[in-house]
């Protein structure tokens, strides 16, 4: 297929209003692109069509780039958008590189001018797709990264093409030149200590000279573990939806240890592509496995993977971001008790909530709001009785991350609550109600907290002499 066929046969394939952008590098491949997209406009076949440059900042020659982008576009009368890429350099060399970091750059800037679903089209080809599958290949990487590069997903508000996914290098170049088309040759390409670069002009050629079918053979095998992928992916969000908890974001554990592990590892790698959030490596999952999965009920292990956490409280699987302690907090809250909102967690306390929890606002006053500091005792149960807040979280279903960022209210020096989880008998709206669970076990509970209760005695009578 030459790339004007694949062109044409991309456009034919979506909506007749369908939008779309070009996002042109200044380079040959999307110089090609560009040409063939404005033809397809002058056949009245595409209504709306714009571009995009993206400037990473990496070259001093790249404002004149950006100059450049702007005569093409001006000669084939396409609107263009610059961008300047949000690119850190210096972060690159601890995280994936800079391949990889100029690339999340360049997406960022795409998905910030993307209208609503407008087709992004980007000008990757067959060489692309053979080079992508090796590299996935010396990764390790499963039908998922084989796949490589997809020809339409979504993305953004609109959608990301490749129409000349399917048509050679060699093709492009021959309509390069037969339209005398000018373009920017990226010095950076040539630079060998890039992965892709080292195998497009030192491995590659040694390939197609044994295997002249070479980047033929490996797009074709990247497109069977496309078809692979498919028929994981809709295995995997059938497990994937026995596996999640009703109401929640996490994970049953028991539901994870039933699958066979393989099936495990795939609907863990979607409930984690659906957060959005980095792959795991295969070592990630095998110690998600053994040091949680597999783990003792009680047990409360963490696996970090680079970006984010996984972790296992009762029989729940979290994905969290890396968790930092919380600082200790204390607010005044004065009538007439506006919405407070605590910096240290983000929680917001309203009269309204306050008043959902059963707890009795004064009218006129101030109550104090604070962070755990240990030795806690709250007066539950009917008859009362003192129990201590450290027993009250241990209890409940809230993990041990979060407890220490529950805050305590206090009104007139007494703890009238633990925030969504307890009132104090005394400071309730109907003094008759009891919280849930609280006659249940009000009797084991007094025997157990006898001793907390004499304590939580002696210290008022302390306080007061």
């Amino acid at each position: 297929m030459t790339p004007a066929e694949a062109v044409a046969q991309y456009v034919s394939q979506q909506p007749e209003a369908a939008r779309y952008c070009v996002a042109y590098s200044g380079g040959m491949d999307s110089h090609v692109l560009l040409l063939l997209m404005a033809q397809q406009r002058d056949l009245g076949r595409v209504s709306s069509l714009r571009a995009v440059h993206v400037d990473h900042g990496l070259q001093a020659a790249s404002v004149g780039w950006g100059e450049h982008a702007r005569t093409i576009c001006r000669e084939l009368n396409i609107p263009l958008e610059l961008r300047q890429a949000d690119f850190d350099s210096d972060a690159s060399a601890r995280d994936d590189g800079p391949e990889a970091d100029a690339r999340k750059a360049r997406y960022a800037a795409f998905s910030q001018i993307l209208q609503q679903d407008e087709h992004l089209l980007l000008a990757q080809h067959a060489e692309d797709q053979a080079e992508t599958f090796l590299l996935q290949a010396l990764r390790g990487s499963g039908p998922d990264g084989l796949a490589s590069i997809p020809r339409k997903r979504r993305f953004a508000r609109g959608y990301m093409g490749r129409p000349l996914l399917v048509c050679s290098q060699e093709s492009l170049q021959d309509v390069a030149r037969q339209h005398s088309l000018h373009w920017i040759e990226d010095p950076s390409n040539l630079d060998h200590r890039f992965d892709r670069n080292y195998l497009r002009h030192q491995v590659m050629p040694l390939l197609k000279a044994r295997w002249p079918a070479a980047t033929e053979t490996l797009s074709r095998a990247a497109m069977r573990s496309a078809a692979a992928s498919q028929s994981l992916l809709a295995m995997a969000h059938q497990d994937l939806a026995s596996l999640k908890i009703p109401g929640t974001t996490e994970l049953s554990i028991n539901a994870i240890r039933e699958l066979p592990r393989e099936r495990a590892f795939t609907a863990l790698r979607l409930f984690i592509r659906q957060r959005g959030l980095r792959m795991p490596r295969l070592q990630d999952l095998l110690q998600v496995m053994s040091d949680l999965v597999e783990a003792r009920p009680d047990s409360g292990g963490i696996v970090n993977v680079r970006d984010y956490v996984i972790r296992r409280h009762r029989d729940r699987l979290y994905i969290l971001p890396p968790l930092t302690k919380t600082a200790p907090f204390r607010y005044e809250w004065n009538a007439p008790f506006e919405p407070l909102t605590i910096r240290e967690t983000g929680l917001t306390l309203t009269l309204d909530l306050c008043r959902e929890q059963g707890i009795a606002i004064p009218s006129s006053g101030t109550i104090c709001v604070k962070s755990r500091a240990g030795g806690e005792l709250i007066k539950l149960g009917e008859p009362a009785y003192h129990k201590a807040v450290k027993k009250v979280l241990q209890e409940s279903s809230v993990p041990p991350w979060i407890r220490e960022t529950i805050p305590l209210l206090y009104i007139d020096d007494r703890l009238a609550a633990i925030w969504n989880m307890a009132v104090a008998v005394d400071c309730r709206d109907s003094p008759a109600s009891t919280a849930p669970g609280d006659d249940a076990e009000a009797s084991a509970d007094q025997a157990d907290d006898a001793e907390a209760s004499s304590q939580w005695r002696e210290s008022e009578t302390s306080e007061l002499s």
